[in-house]
Formats: structure tokens, C-alpha cells, sequence
């Protein structure tokens, strides 16, 4: 390339990048027109899997399903709170047996998540959405879910909050636990 075009060339690519915003990215890096997938994702039936003595936390009948759309791109997800009356253990074992049965394989053990204090577990499937299973602290209840985490009555047992939730492409695709 000829020297004296050069700063030409950078400075109409600067000019059209910034004009464009993010006209660029390809439609499905962003959550537009994902409406649709996102109803799909909410109602996907592994999400109302949980053991026999866990409770949804919302009064909503479904999952809360959002598309996230930042630097990295776009994905959807659908979310359900529990609070089961037992220990993370039986949590744990419930859903290694009935995730398998569903179609779903771990990808692999117990982990913590991206802040480095969640509990999570992934689960993959060639043709559905990719699970998770995070475990919470009170904090994070509070302050993630606006949730007040209230122990059982003296003498009951272990109470455990977790979520399970599916990740999705934004046209609903499997995405990986990896995203």
C-alpha cells in the first residue's frame, strides 16, 4: 500500500467505525428480535426440574428470562431461585442423575464461579441450551435477587438457595458452558 494513503485509509475506517456504532456486528451480536427465543429458553422444561423438597422463590410462574448484550456479544438466559430444605449435597446428586437423564452431560466438577465465591455447575447438551447450577450466600440473595434469605426453625436442618439456569445463542442455539 502506498505510504501517503495510509493515514487516509485508518482515518475514514475510524470515521465509519465510529458512525456505524455497532452496525457491524452481525444481528445475531445483539439481543434484537430475540423475543421470540427468549419465551422458548424460559419455557424450556429442565428448569422446573428440582429436588422434592426445593421451592421456587419467585411468586412469578415462570423462569426470568433476559438477553445480555455487552462487549463480548450477546446471549440469552432464563433463570429460577429455589430454596430447598435440605443440604447442597442432595442438591448436588439430584441434579447429576436427573440433568443425565434429561439429555444433559457435566461438563465438569463442582466449581466456583467467576467471582471466585459462586458455586456452579454446568451441564451440556447437543441439542438444548446449557444448564447451571449456582449455589448462593445470603449476600449475594440480597443483593442479586432482593431476596431476604430466612433460615428454617431451630432444629430443622440445612437450607440451601440455589438456581438453575439456561444459556442460550440469541437465536436460541446451544451454547456451551464456555459461552
Amino acid at each position: 500500500m502506498n505510504m501517503p494513503r495510509l493515514p487516509l485509509v485508518c482515518a475514514v475506517l475510524l470515521f465509519g467505525t465510529t458512525l456505524s456504532g455497532c452496525s457491524f456486528l452481525a444481528p445475531s451480536a445483539t439481543c434484537e428480535g430475540t423475543d421470540a427465543a427468549l419465551t422458548e429458553l424460559a419455557a424450556l422444561p429442565v428448569l422446573d426440574l428440582r429436588p422434592v423438597r426445593a421451592t421456587p422463590v419467585s411468586a412469578g410462574t415462570g423462569a426470568e428470562a433476559h438477553c445480555v448484550d455487552d462487549t463480548a456479544g450477546a446471549w440469552l438466559s432464563a433463570e429460577r431461585l429455589y430454596v430447598h430444605d435440605g443440604s447442597r449435597t442432595e442438591v448436588l446428586e439430584y441434579y447429576g442423575r436427573e440433568a443425565a437423564t434429561a439429555g444433559w452431560r457435566p461438563v465438569q466438577d463442582l466449581d466456583l464461579g467467576p467471582d471466585g465465591r459462586t458455586a456452579v455447575f454446568c451441564f451440556e447438551s447437543v441439542r438444548q441450551p446449557s444448564i447451571t447450577l449456582a449455589f448462593h450466600t445470603p449476600e449475594q440473595l440480597r443483593e442479586w435477587y432482593g431476596v431476604e434469605p430466612v433460615p428454617r426453625a431451630a432444629g430443622t436442618g440445612p437450607r440451601t438457595w440455589f438456581s438453575l439456569s439456561a444459556e442460550a445463542a440469541p437465536d436460541g442455539s446451544p451454547m456451551g458452558c464456555g459461552g
